[in-house]
């Protein structure tokens, strides 16, 4: 709302200040008196219209917008006219556009600078257009906002710009008033905000007062009436009201304006009473009289004013007259409607309540029909045979009527019915008595079908062809009842289930006979294994042998071994003879598929699970959880003998070779897998059964091999050679990837892994300890051995299992391969100190005595190096001496490893002694050149004479 009223009692614009201007001192009349900050002129409350797209209403926007009650997507805004000023100077006026915060503070949105305005159109009684970069649309509460907001910011812009901007649907009283100054050009009050207050307030009540003392002179003008006699700072302002277009007239209309206000101002002697507020106070109170004095004289001057009232008092009267008479006509046309719709009611009932007897009438008729059988239909159920399929198909059709009858959904009143109660227990006892048929009919089939496949002689195994005969008679005399079970199962579940328990009861013993005389034929096709056989790649069985046969062995101990055919791999010899981890996985191939076969029957005759006739009996699965375990239950008293009989094969087939039992889980795993995936779940729990009791064995069996290698015993004299369980892990490793062929996406793969881990860490550790027991300083001997026993137990272990390629041993390779170098370094140090022990302790000595700080050139000056012992020393190694040692030195290389297979192990080893000599000449060659750099003294042989020497030795070897 705009600035008509007093603006110290205003608290919106308090708000306002408090939120924007609180840094400055707001004195609208003088604002170069404020002391550099922004001043508050005036204010509006303005609704902004989003919805025009910022156009004028008067153009090009939609119907009705800018009109009363019309606008639609508004804003509520304030705009603030504000005049900025530093160091007493005026510097620019400002119009804002700023919102209220929920807070009751107020943020800017928008500023312009005054002189940007460049139209301003007056739409109506509330909505104006200011166009500055563009039009903007606003409207006010009420249309005196409006005016006294625009009459401001028009007599602002005038005083700073001299100018007006384009004024639109403005007439030419209100131009004249807003073209009247605002505020003298001298002050009469500096520094008071609240006086400049009460003479700007004073200002625009005067001129409104005016402007209704100049439209009731014209009235009472045409209506040939004089005008009373107003105060004359009134009239001088009426006056002064005049328009005039030209700048001289008003300027000299401004001035006088100012002047009829002064005068007024001295009339109420504002000066001398120095009371702002007394002063608004008569100011106000002479106002109001005015504004009561205009009201008066306009209507006591009219003589037709009583007339008016007259006939408005009369046409009062009428309209109390009419609404009586409008009260009677309602109560009675109300009392007419009440009996009228009483009469549509009853009727609407006897209406509905005919038609329900109808419906009533019909439902029962129907009812009737649909719950009422044939006699000689019921008959059919007690007398038609059940050896034909004809006969089933019309027992199966009799039952699926009584069925749909029984199953009828009634309601409970419905169901009550004497009528449909008989039927219904009439029929429930009809099928009560063919469920007693059935049962006792089943049980007959059952019995008579288990007897005749018990007597078939033909269906035993026999060595030719040894298999169980799949049950297929069976399944086809029983196939066709299936519909009746499924009826049965519905209708009376109970005895369905001791149906199963009858079928289960009939079939159980002829499983049990044809799987033990199955397995008992298998027995006599187990391939036999002498101990002997064993012993070349089990570690318990050859170390059972230690008393015939030494625990280590050379490379040539095992070269007949070795190139000939794998033991495990079995010569048939005629006898048709199978290894037991073949025949137990043949074995599992004839009966598992039975097993399975079983268990669809089971379920598609018993209805066990809810399955589509269209999907495979291969890809059935059960999804009923009760069923299932039902199922299960079955499975389990049908072969409640098979996987105790199947763990005893195991153990048979496992008593000459107990390495057969990886073969056995492999293929225990295989089927456990294929058949997961398609639902046998009896299949499963029946081999992983089986396969926890090979796992057992397993255990053991991998128990007794760490056993054998710990309790492996090598004296002094013996540590040369492989010991016997490094032998045999190459080929123990061989025979078990010969079971593991297809496990590498099993857990038996898995499990065999960790069992070579362990089983290569024993290994390691006995050789290393044996090697620890030979380290004493006090031995060479027991030294040397050590060296040589690991390093040919090491070089075996890296290149025999290298070549199997087996991932999970790639770290236990490296091992060998480190211990295999450190050894061999030892080694060939401690050979070639044999024909260099002297020459080596001299340039040791010194190296040492280096290692303290020495320089090189002291050395010579110390009594056991000086260059009398060099020469020495190097005197007593000769070339001669030296390729005479040299040839020694290969003779007992080759004494440590001459039962080494093809020279292999020997040449490597005699290649690391030549690279250690010709280091350590290169040792004693640079000590000399460090440490006596004058002497001239050289080595008797030099790195030429060693290559001749080593190639010599190669050349006669």
């Amino acid at each position: 709302m705009a600035e008509n009223r007093q603006p110290s009692l205003d608290p919106e614009r308090q708000l306002i200040i408090n939120s924007l201007f609180s840094d400055g001192i707001e004195d609208p009349v003088s604002p170069t008196h404020s002391s550099g900050t922004e001043t508050l002129i005036t204010y509006c409350k303005v609704s902004e219209d989003t919805g025009g797209g910022g156009n004028s209403p008067t153009a090009d926007r939609p119907f009705g917008i800018g009109k009363m009650n019309s606008r639609i997507d508004v804003k509520i805004r304030y705009l603030l006219v504000t005049i900025l000023s530093k160091n007493g100077k005026v510097q620019k006026v400002q119009l804002h556009k700023a919102k209220k915060n929920p807070n009751d503070t107020f943020s800017i949105g928008r500023t312009w600078q005054l002189e940007q305005v460049r139209k301003v159109e007056s739409v109506d009684n509330v909505t104006f257009v200011i166009t500055i970069s563009k039009p903007y649309c606003w409207s006010t509460d009420t249309q005196g906002e409006k005016n006294v907001f625009l009459n401001q910011l028009l007599k602002t812009f005038r005083k700073h710009t001299k100018k007006f901007p384009k004024l639109i649907n403005f007439d030419t009283e209100t131009l004249a008033e807003m073209k009247s100054p605002s505020t003298p050009t001298k002050p009469v009050i500096q520094n008071d905000t609240d006086s400049y207050n009460v003479v700007f307030s004073l200002q625009e009540r005067l001129a409104n007062a005016n402007k209704s003392s100049s439209s009731l002179r014209s009235l009472n003008q045409k209506n040939g009436r004089s005008t009373p006699n107003l105060p004359s700072g009134a009239q001088g302002s009426d006056t002064n009201s005049i328009h005039h277009h030209t700048e001289d007239d008003e300027l000299k209309e401004e001035e006088l304006s100012l002047i009829n206000v002064g005068e007024l101002l001295n009339d109420f002697d504002w000066k001398g009473s120095g009371n702002a507020a007394a002063l608004e106070e008569r100011l106000l109170n002479e106002l109001a009289a005015l504004e009561a004095a205009n009201i008066h004289a306009m209507v006591e001057s009219d003589d037709r004013i009583h007339s008016v009232i007259e006939q408005i008092d009369n046409a009062i009267a009428e309209l109390d007259n009419m609404d009586q008479w409008l009260s009677l006509y309602t109560a009675e046309l109300n009392s007419m409607g009440d009996d009228i719709h009483h009469i549509e009611s009853q009727n609407r009932g006897l209406q509905v309540q005919t038609a329900n007897q109808k419906a009533l009438l019909s439902e029962l008729d129907r009812l009737i029909q649909s719950i009422t059988l044939p006699e000689q239909v019921i008959q059919i159920l007690f007398k038609e045979s059940m050896d034909t399929i004809q006969g089933i198909q019309n027992i199966e059709h009799v039952a699926a009527q009584i069925k749909r009858v029984l199953e009828t959904p009634f309601d409970e009143s419905t169901r009550q019915m004497m009528a449909i109660k008989e039927k219904l227990e009439t029929y429930h006892f009809h099928c009560k008595n063919f469920c007693s048929r059935f049962y006792e009919y089943m049980r007959m089939m059952f019995q008579f079908q288990a007897e005749t496949l018990i007597s078939d002689k033909s269906r035993g195994p026999r060595h030719n062809s040894l298999t169980i005969q799949d049950h297929e008679s069976i399944v086809e005399n029983l196939s066709k009842y299936r519909g009746l079970s499924l009826w049965m199962k519905e209708m009376d579940p109970k005895r369905h289930l001791e149906i199963q328990s009858l079928y289960v009861i009939s079939k159980e013993p002829i499983y049990k006979k044809e799987t033990k005389e199955y397995l008992s034929q298998m027995r006599y096709l187990l391939s036999k294994r002498e101990l002997a056989e064993e012993a070349t790649y089990v570690f318990s069985a050859a170390l059972n042998q230690s008393g015939r046969t030494t625990l280590t062995y050379g490379y040539g101990n095992w070269l007949t071994s070795e190139s000939t055919k794998p033991p495990w791999e079995f010569k048939d010899g005629g006898g048709g003879k199978l290894p037991p981890e073949e025949a137990f996985d043949q074995c599992l191939q004839t009966i598992i598929p039975l097993v399975a076969n079983e268990q669809n029957f089971i379920l598609d005759f018993f209805h066990l699970g809810k399955k589509n006739a269209e999907i495979k009996k291969e890809d059935r699965n059960i999804e009923d959880i009760r069923m299932q375990k039902k199922l299960i239950e079955h499975m389990e008293k049908l072969f409640s003998i098979l996987p105790e009989e199947l763990s005893s094969f195991a153990d048979y087939g496992c008593k000459h070779d107990n390495i057969q039992v990886i073969g056995m889980i492999v293929s225990l795993e295989k089927y456990m897998h294929a058949n997961e995936k398609i639902g046998q779940d009896y299949v499963v729990t029946m081999l992983q059964q089986v396969r926890l009791h090979c796992l057992g064995k397993f255990e053991v069996f991998i128990n007794d091999q760490l056993k054998a290698i710990e309790e492996t015993k090598v004296t002094s004299k013996k540590r040369k050679g492989i010991v016997v369980f490094m032998r045999i892990f190459p080929r123990f490793v061989e025979r078990i990837e010969h079971s593991m062929a297809e496990a590498e996406k099993l857990e038996m793969r898995s499990i065999v892994n960790r069992a070579y881990e362990r089983i290569v860490k024993t290994m390691f550790e006995c050789v290393e300890a044996i090697a620890k027991d030979a380290d004493s300083p006090v031995d060479d001997k027991e030294q040397l051995n050590a060296h040589i026993m690991t390093l040919e137990n090491m070089h075996y272990f890296y290149s025999e299992i290298r070549s199997r390629r087996i991932n999970i041993l790639e770290p236990f390779m490296r091992y060998a391969k480190s211990s295999y170098d450190k050894h061999m370094e030892a080694y060939a140090k401690a050979m070639v100190r044999r024909p260099f022990g002297k020459l080596l302790e001299f340039f040791e000595g010194i190296e040492s005595l280096l290692r303290t700080n020495t320089a090189p050139e002291e050395v010579g000056f110390r009594i056991q190096f000086n260059k009398a012992a060099l020469k020495k020393v190097i005197s007593q190694y000769p070339g001669k001496e030296i390729k005479k040692g040299l040839d020694s030195l290969y003779k007992r290389v080759e004494k440590h490893f001459k039962e080494e297979e093809g020279g292999r192990l020997l040449q490597v080893v005699w290649h690391a002694i030549e690279e250690e000599v010709i280091h350590n000449h290169e040792r004693f060659t640079l000590t000399i050149n460090r440490c006596y750099p004058d002497a001239n003294i050289t080595l008797e042989f030099s790195m030429d004479d060693l290559l001749n020497y080593f190639s010599e030795i190669a050349k006669s070897h």
